[in-house]
């Protein structure tokens, strides 16, 4: 289990300069990245960067709601705390509703896996991880003691394949859910 504190967050500006994303985790951590989890305050309308060959799950943290103008699919209202999944390959406008949102990003590579986004409610004595997944979570509520840190609203951890954790006390989290592909064999 790694604890990633917000003083680890890095500012970047966004790839179509429209404005600045806080990289809560990238892996990997330089060069085309596999996945991707990140917080932006989305100011006002307009276009979103594109990333071909990524799918990106989103939500609203704060805010009244956005819609996303997503390229031969429609308009979808984002309201806080519920995922959506679109194709980081389309073209997208994002609308605000009444004023600025703070919204939550998990992007990853399609050849390298896939993910998932999600909401959960976890109770002392929950466990979070798999054998399969590695899994980032955000914590949006309550806190609890980690690894020689205390988790906190707007900390996070990262645990890889393998690793699981076990809640002392409750925690609402948004949870990113990562699962690489097997490679083929090979045929030598």
């Amino acid at each position: 289990m790694r604890v990633i504190m917000p003083a680890e967050y890095r500012a970047m500006p966004w790839k179509n300069g429209g404005g600045v994303t806080t990289e809560i985790y990238v892996s990997p951590p330089s060069g085309v990245f596999d996945w991707r989890v990140s917080i932006a305050t989305v100011n006002a309308d307009g276009p979103f960067s594109t990333f071909a060959g990524y799918e990106r799950h989103i939500m609203t943290l704060t805010g009244e709601g956005m819609v996303l103008d997503i390229e031969g699919r429609g308009r979808f209202t984002l309201k806080p705390l519920q995922p959506f999944s679109f194709s980081g390959d389309a073209q997208v406008h994002g609308l605000l509703a009444h004023g600025a949102v703070l919204d939550f990003n998990l992007m990853v590579r399609r050849d390298f896996g896939s993910g998932i986004l999600q909401i959960r409610d976890c109770k002392a004595g929950d466990r979070l991880g798999s054998e399969k997944s590695l899994h980032l979570a955000y914590v949006l509520q309550g806190d609890c003691y980690a690894e020689g840190h205390q988790l906190e609203p707007n900390s996070s951890f990262c645990l890889e394949k393998g690793d699981f954790f076990t809640f002392s006390a409750p925690l609402k989290l948004a949870v990113c859910e990562i699962t690489p592909r097997l490679l083929p064999l090979s045929s030598a």
